[in-house]
């Protein structure tokens, strides 16, 4: 029946949600937080990278104008495009890490730090309340997830690349998180920090699973370092030819929807992974590579790493 099958999810659900105070919560390699200043952040940045305007008609005119204000602070700030990745935003975010989740009124190290607590209160005011029950219901399950599976689904990317996790991934759930939903970045001051949106269809559900493991595979493997990106970059040498472009993403992609697939596959759960849109919208031209060569190996296939990636890349149709 559905409702066995779902029933252990829901009781670590319903227990997750009785710790509902907590702002920081821990499961496995992930602490999650719900930060009402990194919240902030990312409804600015969000803000600020809008072809349409936030509807401010509910606030006074001079929150108004101080809100477009700092809106526009933050585009000068972030310069134009995906502005999450910028020196400024990235600092910030950084800092942000230091300061208490719930603080008040906190000393923030960051270039920005004036524009956020002009903002504060303004977003406090109006749009702190829903955002804080819609990230605190995402942590919830999340970490119910990741407390059940996590060390599992660890133990099987480490297998397929030969890296250890780090210990400690900083989990920020905020309403926005970049144009993607989701982003994971080094800070000098917090380690590793990925952001994670709670509102993002992509991202909530059993979703939130795959791409918390998804996200967190960023800190192994990225297109320049890391032993996917070292057996693309000989396969491509060996042939003579470039790099196949954004093919150590598809791989990443590929490796934790059926990592994640097969897990939920052995307790009775369907999934249908983030891959299966990408491989159809965005790397359709990556899809029988991946699928005949790499699924092969990640399932406990005989050969090696560099042996699969060497057949992907040799089966990937060229001009």
């Amino acid at each position: 029946m559905r409702f066995r099958r779902h029933s252990q999810l829901l009781v670590l659900l319903l227990l997750s949600l009785g710790a509902h105070a907590a702002d920081v919560v821990r499961a496995s390699h992930w602490e999650f937080h719900n930060s009402f200043w990194m919240s902030l952040h990312q409804t600015l940045i969000d803000d600020a990278m809008r072809e349409q305007p936030r509807d401010l008609g509910a606030l006074k005119p001079e929150e108004q104008t101080a809100w477009n204000e700092a809106v526009a602070a933050y585009k000068t700030a972030g310069g134009s495009g995906d502005m999450t990745f910028s020196k400024t935003m990235v600092i910030t975010t950084d800092g942000l890490t230091q300061v208490a989740d719930d603080a008040v009124d906190p000393i923030i190290d960051a270039p920005v730090a004036d524009t956020l607590k002009k903002a504060a209160p303004i977003y406090r005011a109006h749009w702190w309340t829903a955002d804080d029950n819609a990230n605190r219901f995402f942590m919830a399950y999340a970490a119910a997830m990741m407390r059940e599976a996590g060390d599992e689904l660890v133990r099987a990317h480490e297998k397929v690349y030969r890296t250890p996790w780090p210990e400690r991934i900083r989990v920020y759930v905020t309403p926005f998180a970049g144009p993607y939903g989701a982003y994971t970045t080094y800070g000098l001051a917090g380690g590793w920090i990925t952001t994670m949106s709670c509102r993002d269809e992509g991202y909530q559900g059993l979703r939130a699973l795959e791409m918390l493991l998804h996200e967190s595979s960023h800190t192994v493997v990225n297109p320049n370092r890391g032993t996917v990106a070292e057996a693309i970059a000989a396969a491509s040498k060996k042939r003579n030819i470039r790099q196949p472009h954004d093919l150590w993403h598809a791989i990443l992609f590929a490796t934790s929807s059926e990592l994640t697939r097969r897990y939920l596959a052995e307790r009775g759960t369907k999934f249908i992974p983030s891959s299966e849109d990408l491989f159809t919208r965005a790397w359709p031209f990556y899809r029988t590579a991946v699928e005949n060569h790499w699924y092969p190996y990640l399932l406990g296939g005989s050969g090696t790493l560099e042996e699969a990636i060497d057949r992907v890349v040799e089966a990937i149709p060229r001009k």
